[in-house]
């Protein structure tokens, strides 16, 4: 029997052994290939072997023993798997493929490619090489095995319900909402409307609160068929310009930070539009109805009042609660007939807009006073032409329609990038919220693009490009001469993506100081965030903040529904394409690459790539494809003859790649 000074030494040793191992926490992260990483909690990536990565899914959250190899420049570090803290992956979606006797799910994914095993029990007699989703019943982290139920057998067809139904599933979205979550939409629901209305604290306001607009005339201007209506406009016209008053629907004020309620939101992120129905992020009893601006309904609102003068600059702003009543449900056609005299038959859900033509000229002016401004002295770009996919009663893609920005679009929008501009000056100014942050260049091509930048404007018009003012100047100077268009291009390309950031940063495409978006509380996380961390400060009450976990959350959650949203759009379009092989398309130059040209159609916005032909050594006589690109500079060289980006092209489809639901064009012979 060991004494009890031995057994103590052993503790001390055994303690001293735990404390001396590098255990972390950290979140899976797939490849294309087996291997997989751990980025870990305190910032390190830890590299996953194949045979260890088959024991987790990408998004895992694990416990691991990190060990450590030097190198003559760093330290490398490998992960061995400790503990399963998490798992995101419920459900998948991916081809059913039967070998033998074993039935599997392959699911190919951009972050690993696995199959997983279906046993006889659960396979749902699905057919071998149709698309499936299934739910997974074995997680492979003891046994390096998984397994999965058939939920449904979707076959080969592809409509928007099966597109939809498979996107969904292999991105970990859910169309429903759990039972907890609509019931307390429908307690929510039941609470009158009024100044005394239950507030995010769980006490009632005061009267002096919240302040009664209702007697404003606010309208909303949105697409025709639009339910979750989360703006609404006013305006006066002053000696020195106009008050702007911008009504935001709100959802901050009532919905409970860590509630059911706000947890689905935040885990959803944000409200997913999927061709043929939207996935919401909040239940449509709320959405749709408690929230929703509604004509001639009493609303909760967030209001902020903007002093504008005659050149656009904004002079004051200040925000409000309050309650208000949209008088008008008006869309984005019949706002833009009325200010172009044109004629216009509006349906019979739309409000008759003719009482409302002088407070929209005045919206109007007021609106390209801010864009002037705006132009003046931050920076205004061209957007990207937004399309609309036209389905059947089927479900099948039938056409793609170009969408016209109209004035009515113009109004909106710079009422509400003033708006986030404010927002984002006011939280800045309370060291609180989630800012939509851009930094200029992407620090691995700062020194291409001041090489560029300085060959073309010369040194003495080159400032410092981390700058915002100095960033500025050098864009503008691009946008005033057109003998630049050709590198106005290829900066757009050497660009940070913005992204969310909890510090108040510059966003240097819009030439904005902060930018904090709270115009969307309805369809974003991140707006119904900011907006109740708003009422929170003119409440005087501590702001509540997200950690630097939950806003990794945001990003991948946001990233996550981009993705589902595009796989369905692009099966849908390869689907529409088939039929067109052979034929003749316009578009531009989008992307360059040694590998070949990505190419946009003008009239549809689809997207396809033109690879260049590989010698074959095999077969001397073979044609290829002489390509030089010059990655420093963005500049392509194809047979000798020079290809920019955004050139205008005519090329051919030549094939449609189902599977990978890809586009291949071939240039058309001059």
């Amino acid at each position: 029997m060991l004494s009890g000074d031995i057994l103590s030494q052993l503790s001390t040793l055994k303690k001293e052994i735990k404390e001396s191992r590098d255990t972390a926490q950290g979140t899976v992260r797939g490849t294309s290939g087996r291997y997989g990483f751990v980025t870990l909690d305190d910032g390190r990536d830890a590299f996953l072997k194949p045979e260890v990565m088959d024991h987790v899914f990408h998004g895992d959250r694990v416990e691991v023993l990190v060990s450590t190899k030097k190198t003559e420049n760093k330290e490398q570090y490998e992960a061995k798997l400790e503990k399963l803290l998490y798992s995101p992956m419920k459900q998948l979606a991916g081809r059913y493929c039967i070998r033998g006797k074993g039935h599997f799910v392959i699911v190919e994914q951009q972050q690993h490619t696995r199959w997983i095993f279906v046993p006889p029990k659960l396979r749902a007699n699905a057919k071998d090489g149709h698309y499936v989703t299934a739910r997974i019943t074995q997680h492979p982290f003891e046994t390096g095995k998984s397994q999965a139920r058939i939920m449904s057998d979707i076959g080969v067809e592809v409509n928007v319900d099966n597109a939809r139904k498979f996107s969904l599933a292999l991105h970990q979205q859910f169309e429903n909402f759990p039972k907890d979550i609509v019931d307390e939409a429908q307690a929510l629901q039941s609470v009158a409307i009024g100044i005394d209305t239950t507030n995010e604290a769980g006490s009632t306001n005061k009267s002096t609160d919240r302040i009664d607009l209702t007697n404003i005339d606010f309208v909303t201007i949105d697409s025709a068929g639009t339910r979750d209506m989360d703006d609404a406009l006013a305006i006066e016209q002053t000696d020195d310009g106009w008050t702007l008053l911008v009504a935001i629907a709100n959802p901050g004020s009532e919905i409970r930070a860590n509630s059911p309620l706000d947890n689905i939101a935040f885990k959803r992120a944000q409200t997913l539009y999927l061709p043929g129905k939207p996935v919401s992020m909040l239940p449509e009893a709320l959405s749709t109805e408690r929230y929703s601006l509604i004509a001639n309904q009493d609303r909760l609102a967030l209001v902020i009042k903007l002093a504008i003068d005659k050149n656009g600059k904004t002079v004051n702003a200040e925000f409000v609660s309050a309650l208000v009543r949209s008088k008008a449900k008006l869309s984005y056609p019949q706002v833009s007939a009325l200010l172009n005299e044109q004629d216009f038959s509006a349906q019979p859900h739309l409000t008759d807009i003719t009482p409302f033509k002088a407070q929209l000229m005045q919206l109007q002016a007021c609106t390209k006073a801010l864009y002037d401004y705006r132009t003046n002295n931050q920076l205004a770009t061209h957007n990207r032409d937004d399309f609309a996919l036209i389905l059947n009663n089927a479900g099948k893609l039938t056409s793609i329609e170009k969408l016209e920005r109209t004035v009515a679009h113009r109004i909106v929008e710079e009422a509400m990038i003033i708006t986030n501009q404010r927002a984002g000056q006011f939280l800045a100014s309370h060291d609180v919220g989630l800012f939509t942050s851009q930094t200029g260049f992407k620090n691995e091509r700062q020194e291409d693009i001041n090489k560029l930048l300085i060959e073309a404007l010369g040194e003495e018009s080159v400032g410092d490009m981390n700058n915002l003012n100095d960033y500025i100047a050098v864009i503008k100077l691009l946008q005033e001469d057109e003998k630049h268009q050709a590198l106005l291009a290829k900066q757009q390309r050497f660009q940070k993506a913005s992204e969310l950031s909890l510090q108040p940063t510059s966003h240097f495409t819009l030439g904005a100081n902060y930018y904090a978006t709270i115009t969307s509380p309805i369809r974003r996380y991140q707006d119904l965030y900011n907006q109740r961390a708003i009422h929170q400060i003119l409440a005087n009450k501590q702001a509540s903040r997200l950690r630097p976990k939950q806003l990794e959350h945001l990003k991948e959650a946001i990233n996550f529904s981009r993705s589902a949203s595009r796989l369905v759009e692009q099966w849908l379009i390869a689907d529409y394409m088939q039929n067109k092989i052979g034929e003749i398309f316009s578009g531009y130059i989008a992307l360059l690459t040694n590998q070949g040209v990505g190419v946009r159609l003008h009239n549809t916005g689809i997207e396809g790539f033109i690879a260049a032909r590989k010698e074959d050594k095999s077969n001397p006589e073979a044609q290829f494809d002489k390509v030089s690109f010059n990655n420093q500079r963005m500049e392509l060289t194809w047979n000798e003859k020079p290809l920019n980006l955004d050139q205008n092209v005519n090329i051919k489809l030549v094939a449609v790649d189902m599977e990978k639901k890809k586009l291949s064009f071939e240039w058309v012979n001059d």
